[in-house]
């Protein structure tokens, strides 16, 4: 017995160190993976951050461009009497003011020949002017982009 009493002490001490150190370990892991999911949680808050910031910026961009306009289609009232109407166009960020056009009408076939192939254009740029051609057809009015 007295091999075996002193290999039992130093045998418990190992164990002992191996379930301790086991324990310090999965601490140490479970300390990190927390550290790490509060890191991903904070760079999250900051991009949606980021995106209410650029959103209301672009919002206000919009409300300048549309006073802009405004003033624009005011402007040309007072120089033209044949001023229809105006709008300001997000897609293509510019001010459109409408006239009426002193030109013969068109009837609506002739109209509808402006916009027979919108549907294969892709671009949403390209597809609002088309419309607005074909709008301006059917109205006939002429439009002035500022």
């Amino acid at each position: 017995m007295d091999k075996t009493s002193k290999l039992l002490l130093p045998v418990t001490i190992i164990i002992a160190s191996i379930i301790l150190g086991g324990f310090f370990y999965a601490t140490q892991v479970n300390k990190q993976r927390s550290i790490e999911k509060q890191q991903q949680i904070k760079i999250q808050e900051d991009r949606r951050i980021e995106e209410v910031k650029s959103e209301q910026t672009r919002k206000e961009y919009v409300v300048k461009r549309k006073d802009d306009c405004y003033k624009i289609y005011l402007q040309e009232k007072e120089i033209w009497n044949n001023v229809k109407d105006f709008y300001y166009s997000e897609i293509r960020d510019i001010c459109i003011v409408r006239y009426n056009s002193s030109e013969p009408a068109k009837n609506k076939e002739e109209c509808k020949e402006i916009i027979k192939d919108i549907w294969e254009v892709k671009d949403k740029s390209l597809q609002e002017w088309i419309w607005d051609n074909y709008r301006n057809c059917l109205d006939n009015t002429f439009c002035k982009e500022f």
